[in-house]
């Protein structure tokens, strides 16, 4: 092996993988995925006895891993996923991959349109001035992640724009640069429930791993990670979307208390299809009634029950919904077809 192509080989090898993963396969890479395709299974020994250097078997290997293109069958053993499937895959998180440069395009050029010469402002604060600006930010914020982050998200433009996207982004794990699966726990303002998307991306998003609860009366949407980074969106003065990028880790560190006093004083919501057994007609009916922010006496009145029945139920009925307010609970029945 000549010293130019191993040279190249440690230069592509070393390069850390965006988010999406490294997509730049080289001629070597595409020579040792040969190889591993014309075998059942290759051993690391194998790869080396056929002229590979060691260590870069095993970043090969490693990359193919992360590209689904191949699976380990043992310590220092791999198999090729089979190309019909694994390239088809492939394929597909690179136009994912384009899609997400596309879609930050406008907000780059006008970053760069609006660069100045003097050092950029120090101050650790960035203002974001539409969705796409905001969308952005996130996406670094999650790229320089380290293995965790928090959110809120109240009613806010970003938001919405985040309940709109199709069904594929939600159910797609969120990573780090590095192509760790982050860990996060989002707490969601009971504001957005009334959302026609609402059920689709929250069962979506916690197919992913992430955790969410509920609480009303979120002051702002926000994301923070375990790097001292924040991204802060909300309503603008006349409605648009207004953000802001916080990279001091003091002021990231109140964002990140915010979520997290959010979070603890937020309430799981199990979905219908995971609570047990069927309603009967007097807990619809009380359903019904709370979705019209029908009081307990008159509920108590029109059911021929004591008020004392009907608060214990109710209290019982939001229990099992997940509901943190009896409103609510009429509305979670309603959307889930239990009313």
């Amino acid at each position: 092996m000549d010293d130019a192509r191993q040279k190249r080989r440690e230069d592509s090898s070393d390069l850390p993988p965006p988010v999406v993963g490294d997509f730049d396969l080289t001629d070597d890479h595409t020579e040792i995925y040969l190889a591993l395709l014309e075998a059942p299974s290759a051993t690391r020994n194998e790869f080396v006895r056929r002229g590979f250097e060691p260590e870069y078997v095993d970043k090969s290997m490693r990359a193919f891993e992360r590209r689904g293109l191949a699976r380990p069958l043992g310590y220092d053993v791999w198999e090729a996923i089979p190309p019909d499937i694994a390239l088809p895959a492939f394929a597909a998180r690179l136009e994912e991959y384009a899609t997400t440069i596309r879609a930050s395009t406008s907000a780059l050029s006008r970053s760069y349109a609006n660069r100045s010469a003097d050092a950029p402002d120090p101050s650790g604060y960035d203002r974001l001035n539409s969705v796409e600006e905001i969308a952005l930010a996130t996406q670094q914020l999650l790229a320089r992640s380290g293995t965790q982050v928090v959110g809120l998200r109240n009613d806010s433009p970003y938001t919405r724009y985040l309940l709109d996207l199709p069904t594929d982004f939600h159910v797609t794990p969120v990573r780090n640069a590095q192509g760790v699966k982050l860990a996060a726990r989002v707490t969601m303002d009971t504001s957005m429930i009334p959302h026609p998307r609402f059920n689709e991306v929250v069962t979506a998003r916690r197919s992913t791993g992430e955790l969410y609860r509920f609480h009303s009366g979120l002051p702002f949407s926000a994301i923070v990670n375990d790097r001292g980074l924040a991204v802060i969106d909300a309503h603008g003065p006349d409605g648009e979307a207004l953000g802001l990028m916080i990279s001091t880790p003091g002021a990231a560190a109140a964002v990140s208390n915010v979520a997290e006093w959010a979070w603890r004083l937020g309430r799981e919501w199990r979905l219908a299809q995971e609570t047990s057994g069927e309603l009967d007609a007097r807990d619809k009916r009380i359903l019904e009634l709370l979705s019209s922010g029908t009081t307990d006496s008159v509920i108590a009145k029109r059911l021929k029950v004591s008020q004392r029945t009907v608060e214990r139920r109710v209290r019982e009925l939001m229990d099992r919904l997940g509901a943190t307010t009896r409103f609510q609970a009429g509305v979670l029945a309603a959307k889930d077809g239990l009313i």
